[in-house]
């Protein structure tokens, strides 16, 4: 019984986040990972909630770019000059993922963190 309660709280909680995430990742651009990385790592490691949080924000980056493409804000084209750096980028992120210790992936994250609020507050 007890199982099931945890399981219903977990749910509960991961559709409220999942929902926020996304609503996040719409209006930011991908913002959603700053909600779902420290949510995710007091349930799972660090490499494994950052390597998560890639997984589930990607459809959420597809269906808000189809939306913003649909909607004309952008088009591939305005896209297309910087996709194979992001692609290139992720790719050595993905690498650099697997090799941090979680303490060293904390203190960047939370940089970066810090970073992206001190740049939406001063621009």
């Amino acid at each position: 019984m007890t199982n099931n309660k945890t399981c219903k709280v977990r749910s509960g909680k991961n559709i409220s986040i999942g929902f926020l995430s996304g609503i996040i990742n719409g209006l930011l651009g991908a913002g959603g990972g700053m909600l779902v990385v420290p949510t995710l790592k007091t349930q799972i490691d660090a490499q494994k909630a950052h390597a998560t949080t890639v997984a589930v924000i990607m459809p959420m980056c597809l269906v808000s770019s189809l939306f913003y493409i649909l909607d004309g804000r952008v088009t591939i084209n305005d896209a297309l000059p910087y996709a194979p750096y992001g692609i290139i980028g992720a790719l050595i992120g993905s690498v650099l993922l697997t090799k941090l210790k979680s303490k060293h992936l904390k203190v960047i994250f939370s940089l970066f963190m810090i970073w992206a609020g001190l740049r939406m507050i001063t621009r």
